[in-house]
């Protein structure tokens, strides 16, 4: 049994829920540039899992974490992954919105709604991410000291 955790195994495990066609698009034209993206959401989402029990300590250049970490913290991890994309693609879409201009109430309603709608997925998706973290806490709940 290996004692790191590699990128990867967190990544694939966020992009099966994730459909998003500029990340298929930045694939086939760069593998390096894909990794690269996909370990800049790895990486600003590890503050997020300050409660982890192990080290969250990283080797960027060979994409692994210095720990065996656990399915549950790889979970946990994954879902702060998928976070940091919603994040990304609410943001570009704010983004875009502005840049275009706003020319009508309906094209103000369906952005506006779709925005709403985004910030619903990633409510939705910190409320289960804060369910795992309590099961992952309370898992090992003799080992806290009162």
């Amino acid at each position: 049994m290996s004692n790191i955790t590699s990128f990867d195994k967190i990544e694939e495990r966020g992009l099966a829920v994730i459909s998003d066609y500029k990340l298929s698009k930045l694939l086939d034209q760069s593998e390096d540039d894909f990794k690269a993206r996909l370990d800049s959401w790895l990486i600003q989402c590890l503050p997020n899992f300050w409660q982890c029990r192990q080290s969250l300590e990283y080797d960027a250049d060979e994409r692994e974490f210095m720990s065996d970490l656990t399915d549950l913290e790889i979970y946990i991890l994954s879902c702060y992954f998928v976070i940091a994309w919603w994040q990304t693609e609410t943001n570009n879409a704010a983004q875009i919105a502005l840049k275009l201009g706003l020319k009508n109430q309906y094209s103000y309603n369906s952005e506006s709604q779709n925005f709403k709608e985004k910030g619903n997925i990633i409510d939705k998706l910190r409320e289960e991410v804060d369910r795992a973290t309590t099961r992952y806490l309370l898992q090992d709940i003799d080992s806290y000291e009162y």
